[in-house]
């Protein structure tokens, strides 16, 4: 099984940073990325704005593994796609990570990152605190969206398996397909036109 777990949660604790408290941010007091009401929710339904402060590096990692990565089966992601959702759904919460992969389920690899990420960007774009964080939303997800596509490649080294996710020359079956289209229908025609004419001469041998 793959072992991604731990590489991401290195990037969105550096990317959460420490403890803040900015009156605009409607996630309040917030600290590892864990803000007020996730504390509440998952820690001490009393808790206060200094408890989130002095909150324990432990703690904020517990909650990431089994509310966010395990609670959007990340394990069973491919990789990549693992570090997209978990990080969209840290930063915008579990639902839209989730029905983007539904809104997306005919698309995989780096095709279904930049789709996610896309779609986050534009949501990003859309809200109303945009132009306070909105440059640093964007590098966020524009990091997410490179080191995926470098978690991805992860998948892409395995060597050619027949079924899904076949992997050609670096790229799946379906890209590959998708790619080389128009080169595969011609030489398809060609080689039925080969086999069609070796027939032929084959059936009129004597009468040639």
């Amino acid at each position: 099984m793959k072992q991604n777990y731990d590489a991401c949660l290195a990037r969105v604790l550096k990317d959460e940073g420490g403890y803040t408290n900015d009156p605009v941010d409607p996630g309040g007091p917030t600290n590892f990325g864990i803000t007020i009401a996730d504390y509440r929710k998952y820690i001490n339904k009393a808790g206060v704005a200094l408890d989130v402060k002095r909150m324990d590096l432990n703690d904020a990692k517990a909650i990431y593994k089994s509310k966010y990565w395990n609670a959007l089966n990340c394990d069973n992601l491919s990789s990549g796609v693992d570090y997209t959702c978990f990080d969209y759904g840290v930063n915008s919460g579990l639902g839209r990570p989730r029905k983007a992969l539904q809104r997306f389920k005919s698309l995989k690899g780096t095709y279904l990152i930049d789709a996610i990420n896309n779609e986050r960007t534009a949501f990003l774009r859309a809200l109303g605190t945009f132009p306070r964080f909105g440059k640093g939303w964007i590098r966020r997800v524009e990091g997410v969206r490179a080191f995926s596509k470098e978690l991805a490649k992860k998948d892409t080294k395995t060597g050619p398996v027949i079924g899904t996710g076949t992997v050609i020359a670096g790229t799946t079956l379906s890209q590959y397909f998708h790619t080389h289209q128009t080169a595969i229908i011609i030489g398809s025609i060609v080689i039925a036109v080969l086999i069609g004419v070796a027939v032929y001469l084959f059936k009129n041998k004597g009468k040639l």
